[in-house]
């Protein structure tokens, strides 16, 4: 008789009860006991390899918890110390469920606040990994053709960079200091501050905090130069005037010949201080980005005689050509009517400066086109970056295609030298410094026509070759409704800016 004993929950013993062994039966006695053993070795089998699969799920369990892998729970009905250990283990993966849930969400909140930080913040490990970053940050070096983690180990392996990290895996207080970036697509200064990372006594990291200061160092460059330059402008016309008044004090009133000459030199002045002034106020007004844009139907036919009353004596004078072409649409458009005419004065005011001979056209269009992606200078036919054109809104937002206004000014002049095509439309700067008097012109006119296309939320082209004329190309949005209805005036306002 076979009788199985149970130990625990995990083992159990065969015990074969035999009969004592009757003679003649001795055959049959050995049989029985093979089979015995038989049945006996099969069930130690069977729970061996139940045991082994019960420990191999255990130790998958375990690497999948080590790893972070996702795991269906055991749920093994077995008792015993197996069986405890395998609960044990789902216990623990819930734990480590719920710490991994707390840590992601904590990281999301510690990432959606770094995210509205203003500056950009890099957070690098022990080997010098970007482990944490804002979308400033990434921001900041996209520009640069690399991927972000081969931009960050650039930042980090900069030499002032790399000292001001170590100090603070030293445990030095945090430092400020500020570091140009010679290295990025667009040149960078930037105010540096280097922090570690603390948690309890030890360093786990080092914080970088950066404020692209390369605006702010710019504006005040140009505010620097816009005093020196309108200090210069101003000097000169005064000294010309007082010069002239000492003269006529000298030389008394009697000497009529010597009087009007003075005169003559005094008014040519005081009409280039006149000029200088006006265009010092129309600057200002386009540049003040709280200024209202006032959206009204301008009839380009009215526009055309406006230009002739004002600019038809000079080219008459200069025997030059003014023509003025609309295109199929272009009868009416909606814009600021007050930068509309600021931008043509100019243009063609600069245009009727520099040409001795041939024409001067004025041409506008309204078209659907993409717009530029980036604003562009043509020289000599070929395109060129440029921070000389300048924009507000980019018309290059979308691939689909917009509705535009384009006015060009096109003339037959000496052209503009290549390596002064990138400064024309900066204060002050003039092309032919060798002009002299009011003819020469205040260096302010593009600078205006800059400012206040950008208003319009437009960009500025340009195109030309020495000896063989230029092209201004102005190009902003049209307003989606801009169709105006006779008899009704759609004029309305948005800020500029």
């Amino acid at each position: 008789m076979i009788e199985f004993v149970k130990i625990g929950s995990d083992a159990m013993f065969f015990t074969a009860g035999l009969p004592p062994p009757v003679v003649g039966h001795g055959a049959a006695w050995l049989a029985v006991l093979g089979a015995a053993w038989a049945v006996l070795v099969v069930a130690l089998l069977v729970a061996a390899a139940r045991r082994r699969w019960i420990l191999t799920r255990i130790l998958a369990s375990l690497e999948a918890i080590e790893r972070g892998w996702p795991r269906p729970k055991m749920r093994l009905a077995v008792g015993g110390q197996i069986g405890r250990l395998a609960r044990l283990v789902d216990s623990m993966d819930m734990l480590g469920e719920d710490q991994k849930r707390r840590l992601v969400f904590e990281s999301c909140c510690f990432q959606a606040i770094l995210n509205k930080l203003e500056h950009p913040v890099i957070i690098v490990d022990e080997a010098d990994r970007a482990v944490l970053a804002n979308h400033r940050a990434m921001d900041l070096f996209a520009s640069a053709g690399a991927t972000e983690e081969e931009s960050f180990r650039w930042l980090v392996s900069q030499p002032q960079v790399a000292e001001m990290i170590a100090g603070a895996r030293r445990g030095d207080p945090p430092a400020r200091r500020q570091i140009r970036l010679n290295g990025m697509a667009r040149p960078r200064t930037v105010q540096m501050t280097v922090a570690p990372v603390r948690g309890g006594d030890e360093i786990h990291g080092t914080l970088v905090l950066l404020e692209d200061q390369t605006e702010l160092i710019q504006n005040l460059q140009i505010k620097a130069d816009f005093a020196a330059n309108a200090s210069h402008e101003l000097r000169t016309p005064l000294a010309s005037i007082r010069a002239a008044v000492e003269t006529i004090a000298e030389a008394g009133v009697e000497d009529r010949q010597t009087l009007l000459r003075c005169l003559n030199i005094i008014g040519g002045h005081v009409l280039r201080l006149q000029l200088l002034v006006q265009d010092l106020l129309d600057l200002s007004r386009t540049e003040d980005p709280r200024a209202v844009v006032r959206l009204e139907p301008i009839h380009l036919a009215e526009v055309r005689e406006v230009v002739r009353s004002l600019f038809s004596a000079t080219a008459l004078e200069k025997h030059l050509d003014l023509r003025f072409h609309v295109g199929p649409g272009a009868d009416v458009i909606v814009a600021d009517e007050r930068l509309v005419m600021l931008i043509l004065k100019n243009l063609v005011d600069n245009s009727l400066k520099f040409t001795s001979t041939g024409f001067v056209e004025i041409r506008w269009f309204r078209r659907r086109q993409t717009a530029p992606a980036r604003r562009e200078i043509a020289i000599g036919g070929q395109a060129e970056s440029g921070n000389s054109a300048v924009g507000g809104a980019d018309l290059s937002a979308g691939t689909s295609e917009a509705e535009v206004y384009v006015l060009e000014v096109e003339d037959s002049g000496c052209g503009i030298p290549a390596e002064d095509a990138n400064r024309v439309f900066e204060r002050f700067y003039t092309v032919n410094r060798s002009r002299g008097g009011a003819d020469r012109g205040t260096g302010l006119g593009l600078a205006i026509v800059k400012h206040a296309v950008g208003a319009l939320g437009g960009v500025v082209e340009l195109a030309s070759r020495p000896g063989a004329g230029t092209t201004m190309r102005c190009i902003w949005p049209a307003p989606p409704d801009s169709s105006p209805v006779a008899g009704e005036n759609p004029a309305r306002s948005r800020p500029h800016g």
